[in-house]
């Protein structure tokens, strides 16, 4: 097989992948993200695989990251709704973000970027318009401050 008609399958591939996922219920911005996410790690593995092994392959491995990063947003929305929404239905009154900062030391930047991604429910590449810095910046920062959330919340656990 040439490099162009292996190129060209790769090609097709990323598309179908794409539809796949949003058939599947993934936002099109997310299928894209995992499309590129599943062909980074192909090419990082060097892995060489026939094109009859390639495809399945390709699916499980986009089917499974699609699967982390749904119970990863689910599990942030459910943190996000028990501690910063409001605790009573019908009251309008803002989540109360100062807790976030007061318990983990979150800064400002950090807290806006919090209100910008869950209270605001902004798409990533908006986020990153907004703030003038390219989407990975965005979804490591947010990575970074889960994390710290994360520490945090497991120190109080444990004392």
């Amino acid at each position: 097989m040439q490099l162009k008609e292996y190129e060209d399958h790769l090609a097709q591939l990323t598309v179908d992948l794409r539809h796949y996922l949003v058939s599947r219920g993934a936002r099109p911005e997310t299928a894209e993200d995992i499309c590129q996410d599943v062909f980074i790690k192909l090419l990082e593995m060097e892995l060489v695989l026939p094109l009859t092994e390639l495809r399945p392959y390709v699916y499980r491995v986009a089917w499974t990251t699609y699967l982390d990063h749904y119970r990863r947003t689910r599990r942030y929305q459910e943190l996000v709704e028990a501690y910063l929404r409001p605790v009573e239905e019908g009251t309008t009154a803002e989540p109360e973000w100062s807790l976030i900062d007061q318990v983990a030391g979150v800064s400002s930047q950090e807290l806006n970027l919090l209100r910008l991604r869950y209270d605001r429910d902004l798409p990533i590449r908006e986020i990153a318009v907004r703030l003038g810095v390219k989407p990975a910046t965005v979804k490591m920062r947010l990575f970074r401050i889960h994390r710290k959330l994360e520490k945090k919340m497991r120190r109080n656990k444990n004392e």
